[in-house]
């Protein structure tokens, strides 16, 4: 989240005044009860969200490039310069490629240049017809870049639609970058933005196991505390996307609560399109009793996340943010309840109310589900294997596993909990594995897919087997002497 007051800005004058881009979709999601959503949410845990936070807020090492690092900092300016203590962005993209989304099909990077977009972007100000307060704010969005800067990027998820509204898209936002008054070496970002990006990594994670109505796309902007740069730059470059977004979901620091009456802001603004996505929200978390509360905000809403770049095109968006200040509206929020370790080196995860964090990213996550309208799990059962080893080699086999394409085979050397790694990928229903050693213990799982997609069973059981070293019998000449 940008530092700015921009929930004093009033922009509204500009919003009500232009004319929203006529919605290219067919129907209005409704948003009811569905035991499909309620399946993906139950299957958030605040375990697996926190892990997220604490792994891209530096807590703990993870796995990047083959070593084991902490990410400190994810300023922007940080993350493409090969700063080893910035490898948030190569991190994402393989924990996201581990989780099966092929690289340059349904997982792409979208660069942009942030010299160019902060000029483009100081322009779009300049035409506002309406006083700006923040001058921080606005030094922010006219921040000069050395001609020479990188090239920055935005990482992209696409998990195409199956139904017959695959055309129409909804996407899922949160800004990967971080800042603080040390930002170089030490900006943690665990509220500002890692649960945003949490949520986003359990969206990913959850969703390749669904086939929905239309098209999910997860998006990891960066450059959102320079001024919107990143989401700026993707909606200049995707201009017939425009019409055919449904909704966006714009997740940007929230789970801060130290009063604990889980409540927080959801900032909607004056279009009917986002407006629907609001509704949507709001009958997520009372449909699946989430138990949150939260300031609708049609008026004082903020401008200061990547939201922002959709509704400067008429596409609907909400942003879901902490109970930043204080509104006053019947049945918000009670004053206002600030991280005081925003934009900070100490803003951690131990200031955070996980409870609450976790209750806002399954809202989040069931909003993006309920607008892209789940048709149900991918595939009706999953892969069950067994494992032999006849010889000097290990076979797998399973039953065909309906509408699945191909077969991915995992294996561990440690144990069923271990480190899996995939071996193999097959389209028949077995598996020989000859890279063996003898009497040593191998651990398998197979997962099924459907190719020219995303769409994934969940893995199966885990199956154990052991080649015995063969048994070699020594034969001795027997010798009669004779007369």
């Amino acid at each position: 989240m940008q530092k700015t007051r921009w929930v004093l800005l009033v922009i509204t004058i500009i919003l009500l005044f232009s004319v929203p881009t006529a919605s290219g979709t067919s129907q209005t999601p409704t948003c009811s009860f569905n035991p499909t959503v309620q399946e993906i949410i139950n299957q958030v845990t605040q375990n697996s969200v926190a892990q997220w936070i604490r792994n891209f807020s530096g807590e703990d090492f993870v796995p990047i490039g083959g070593s084991q690092r902490k990410i400190l900092t994810r300023y922007s300016y940080q993350l493409f310069n090969l700063n080893i203590n910035a490898l948030a962005y190569p991190y994402l993209g393989e924990q996201l490629e581990s989780l099966g989304y092929e690289v340059g099909t349904f997982l792409t990077d979208h660069s942009y240049s942030p010299s160019k977009m902060a000029s483009a972007n100081a322009g779009v100000i300049a035409d506002m017809p309406i006083a700006i307060d923040d001058e921080l704010f606005l030094k922010n969005k006219i921040a000069t870049f050395p001609d020479q800067m990188l090239t920055w990027k935005n990482k992209v998820i696409t998990i195409p639609g199956h139904g017959s509204n695959a055309d129409e898209i909804v996407l899922m936002t949160a800004h990967l970058d971080s800042t603080s008054n040390y930002a170089n070496t030490n900006a943690p970002g665990a509220e500002d933005n890692a649960s945003g990006v949490a949520a986003l990594m359990e969206a990913a994670r959850l969703f390749r196991f669904y086939k929905f109505d239309r098209t999910i796309k997860i998006i990891f902007f960066t450059g959102e505390e320079q001024g919107l740069l990143g989401s700026f730059a993707y909606v200049d470059d995707h201009p017939t996307e425009m019409d055919n977004i449904v909704g966006v979901v714009n997740l940007d620091m929230f789970g801060y609560d130290s009063d604990d009456d889980r409540c927080f802001e959801l900032h909607v603004g004056t279009l009917a399109e986002s407006n629907l996505v609001g509704s949507c929200f709001s009958n997520v978390n009372n449909n699946y009793a989430l138990g949150l509360s939260f300031d609708y905000l049609t008026s004082g809403f903020t401008y200061g996340s990547d939201h922002a770049s959709f509704w400067d095109e008429g596409v609907g968006a909400v942003e879901v943010l902490e109970n930043y200040s204080d509104q006053n509206l019947p049945n918000g929020c009670e004053g206002s309840d600030q991280n005081p370790h925003y934009h900070e080196t100490t803003d951690k995860i131990g200031f955070m109310n996980l409870p609450v964090t976790l209750a806002i990213s399954q809202a989040g996550i069931g909003t993006a589900a309920s607008l892209a309208e789940p048709i149900g799990q991918c595939f009706a059962a999953d892969p069950h294997i067994t494992a032999t080893a006849p010889t000097d080699s290990i076979l797998l086999t399973w039953p065909e596993v309906v509408d699945a394409d191909v077969y991915n085979v995992y294996r561990s050397t440690t144990t069923c909990a271990g480190t899996f790694t995939q071996v193999a990928q097959v389209t028949t229903n077995n598996y020989e594995d000859t890279d063996i050693e003898y009497n040593k213990y191998y651990f398998y799982k197979v997962q099924a897919a459907e190719t020219g997609t995303v769409c994934f069973s969940q893995m199966s059981n885990c199956a154990v087997a052991k080649v015995e070293e063969p048994a070699y019998v020594i034969f001795i000449p027997l010798v009669i002497a004779g007369d």
